[in-house]
């Protein structure tokens, strides 16, 4: 697959920093390929969310996990649009660091317009907005308050509260899991929306499958996880396709199989 200056390349759920060192090293490898081979092609960037494991910027310190992975998206903004970084339920607490870097910071969702298409892009795990009919759970909406945020970081230093901050999200993540309602709850909203919205495309992840469906006309992508999988998206020639990230350091086309196993009926 060869994308061309202006195209646009999806990820998320990389996780980075939730996982043994060997896991790690190998996620931000590939992460590192995808930002240099964004920055050569001239490609821009749409982070849906969970790019960190865990991610706290805590009184002007913040997690060592970003250092690598930010110096080269520093490199890439240089000559090429800034990111757009919508947070995740893993990565929210934000400061001055990603937007210093060559971020477009959003804690709850971006629309766009490509190619004459309404498109939603979001994380998943919900929003304020009640038109988007996707709330957050309560726990979700508490870890985001700024009135908690601001307590935990007045009672625990900084490295109490990001160590804390990296157990919780481990053990989160462990806990939680993905049943199957939990992934029917995200697909059977996005195509809800679809069918009673003037969205004709609903980009987003969380869930961790890979999902490329079809509503009507319109498209329902779930860009999977960039951990295990390395599922992605991308925006080429007026045209959505859900890829995987290869090991030569390039997206590649869905197998049959991968693309039969993305196109669950909803």
């Amino acid at each position: 697959m060869n994308l061309k200056p202006g195209d646009i390349i999806f990820f998320s759920d990389t996780h980075m920093g939730g996982y043994n060192d060997d896991m790690n090293l190998k996620i931000e490898d590939a992460v590192v390929q995808l930002v240099q081979y964004a920055t050569r092609k001239r490609l821009r960037i749409v982070i849906l969310g969970d790019l960190f494991d865990y991610w706290m910027e805590y009184r002007g310190k913040a997690p060592h996990i970003g250092n690598r992975i930010l110096f080269w998206f520093r490199k890439h903004h240089e000559g090429n649009p800034a990111t757009i970084f919508i947070t995740g339920n893993h990565d929210n607490w934000t400061g001055p660091l990603l937007p210093a870097s060559g971020f477009t910071v959003n804690h709850e969702y971006h629309t766009e317009v490509l190619g004459g298409k309404k498109v939603l892009m979001l994380h998943g795990d919900g929003v304020k907005d009640p038109d988007i009919k996707l709330p957050r759970p309560p726990l979700h909406r508490l870890l985001r308050n700024r009135y908690f945020i601001g307590i935990y970081q007045f009672l625990l230093p900084p490295a109490a509260g990001i160590w804390l901050t990296m157990a919780f999200s481990r053990v989160s993540r462990f806990l939680s899991g993905f049943t199957p309602s939990a992934m029917e709850r995200i697909d059977n909203w996005a195509k809800s929306m679809l069918e009673s919205s003037d969205y004709d495309v609903i980009l987003c992840g969380h869930h961790h499958t890979p999902r490329f469906n079809k509503v009507g006309s319109k498209t329902y992508i779930n860009t999977g996880n960039f951990f295990e999988a390395f599922s992605l998206a991308v925006y080429t020639n007026g045209e959505f396709q859900l890829v995987r990230w290869s090991d030569k350091g390039m997206p590649r086309p869905l197998s049959k199989k991968e693309r039969d196993e993305s196109r669950r009926r909803i």
